[in-house]
């Protein structure tokens, strides 16, 4: 089974329940979503995870190019994603909705993180004028979720093959 439909079938199992950690393992990759609420149609989630010590060894420019074929892979979330910003010495890229969603109170954005260490990663977050940014919950319908996670093991397989 692939990662996404084994965090899927998992997902199906906390239907109903509130405040779950479900994650799906195989071979060297861990998914995990930290579920607030998950139903039959989608979660709530505050974050969205793959791990994987495959890519401890990449340098910045392949988690770079990945980034920019991970930004034209996501393209059915609320925003479109692009990168942002590079960290060479922490060996992560940013990527973040472009442009946020905007609200009389504030805006919303999706942000990605692609680590060195071996991740990629899937957060939401509020920014209100004067405030620092707050996480939010993200609701996603299991298709997307599990459109998200091939993309991101996609995305590994892209960086190792280059």
């Amino acid at each position: 089974m692939t990662l996404s439909g084994d965090l899927l079938k998992q997902l199906q199992t906390a239907v109903g329940q509130s405040n779950q950690c479900v994650t799906a393992t195989n071979g060297l990759r861990t998914v995990r979503c930290e579920a607030l609420q998950c139903d039959p149609l989608g979660v709530s989630t505050t974050k969205l995870l793959l791990e994987t010590a495959e890519l401890a060894g990449v340098d910045i420019a392949k988690l770079e190019k990945a980034s920019q074929s991970l930004c034209h892979r996501v393209n059915y979330l609320l925003e479109p994603i692009s990168p942002i910003e590079t960290d060479a010495g922490g060996c992560v890229v940013q990527m973040r909705s472009n442009p946020p969603q905007q609200h009389e109170n504030g805006r919303f954005y999706y942000e990605l993180l692609l680590r060195l260490g071996g991740s990629v990663a899937l957060y939401r977050y509020e920014k209100q004028p004067g405030s620092a940014r707050t996480p939010v919950a993200s609701t996603l319908t299991h298709e997307v979720l599990g459109r998200l996670v091939d993309d991101f093991d996609a995305t590994i397989d892209e960086v190792l093959s280059s």
